[in-house]
């Protein structure tokens, strides 16, 4: 055992809960529930002990985490949940749900003396079977030092960004991110395509740190960091660029959602005096039109 718990519960064995069982099993007794009985015997496989309904995790388990697969599953296994002793028990929230379901949640069990906190996990479902996932977490100084020793069994980070629901934020973030980039990977490959550009080559391309990192490592990660938009290439080509892409979509016939999207950014740049600026200067557009700021300093 890793801490003085005695059993740590885990409501939803399906396949992120199972991943997150295995885990959990080699270093604290894990008491589980699902309502697909089904997947009692794999839990039980892994070590899982399983229970007859969630009052039983509740009476048992200081922390209990939840794996769950929509919003209205999370707010119905914490109704249930209350059956049991839920005094001074903390809720771990895994399930990716908006904030606003976290603070339902939270709401919901305060009323029966248990705590809240998020704790999103990205990586997928290889990596935190095999101990290595990341947790991004919202919750309170207390709450995270519960909650540390559980979270680091399955973890490789784990990165507190603040209040409850703030875990949930970051996930929803680094989701849109990866969501957007496939539909665009897609609209580049259909017109690579079209254009008889092999898809071997396509992948060659997009792989290399020139392709689909540099915008991060090179431009986000150095060039708006550090606001220096002197020299690289400017805006005013970036907007060349993406218009000829996209009257090569028309000419090929390939529907260009999130180009079209991007080009309409980099055309109103031209009217805020950065077309001379390499092209990550656009981050200034953003930084004004949402009143935030990117630059940050490098880790010690």
């Amino acid at each position: 055992m890793t801490s003085s718990l005695s059993a740590v519960g885990l409501i939803g064995l399906g396949n992120a809960g199972l991943a997150l069982a295995g885990p959990l099993a080699s270093h604290y007794r894990v008491i589980g529930y699902d309502l697909d009985g089904g997947r009692y015997a794999a839990a039980q496989r892994m070590g899982v002990q399983v229970a007859e309904c969630s009052a039983e995790v509740a009476d048992a388990c200081e922390v209990i985490l939840f794996s769950l697969p929509t919003p209205d599953a999370s707010l119905a296994a914490a109704r249930s949940l209350t059956n049991g002793n839920m005094a001074g028990r903390l809720l771990i929230e895994t399930s990716t749900v908006a904030p606003a379901d976290v603070f339902q949640l939270q709401s919901l069990l305060r009323e029966h003396g248990a705590s809240v906190m998020d704790a999103a996990i990205v990586g997928g479902v290889h990596k935190l079977a095999a101990g290595h996932t990341t947790f991004l977490v919202g919750g309170s100084d207390e709450q995270i030092r519960r909650a540390k020793s559980v979270l680091s069994v399955a973890a490789e980070e784990i990165f507190h960004l603040g209040d409850v629901g703030s875990g949930m934020r970051a996930k929803l973030v680094n989701n849109a991110v990866a969501h957007t980039t496939m539909v665009m990977l897609l609209e580049s490959a259909t017109l690579a395509a079209r254009a008889g550009i092999p898809m071997d080559v396509f992948y060659k391309l997009m792989a290399r740190e020139s392709g689909l990192m540099r915008p991060l490592t090179h431009r986000f990660g150095e060039r708006i960091r550090d606001q220096d938009f002197d020299g690289g290439m400017p805006t005013a080509n970036a907007r060349k660029d993406s218009a000829l892409a996209l009257e090569m979509g028309r000419e090929l016939g390939v529907p260009l959602f999130t180009l079209q999207a991007s080009h309409v950014v980099y055309e109103m740049a031209r009217s805020h005096d950065l077309d001379r600026l390499d092209y990550a200067a656009i981050s200034r557009l953003f930084e004004s039109w949402a009143d935030v700021e990117f630059r940050w300093k490098n880790e010690a």
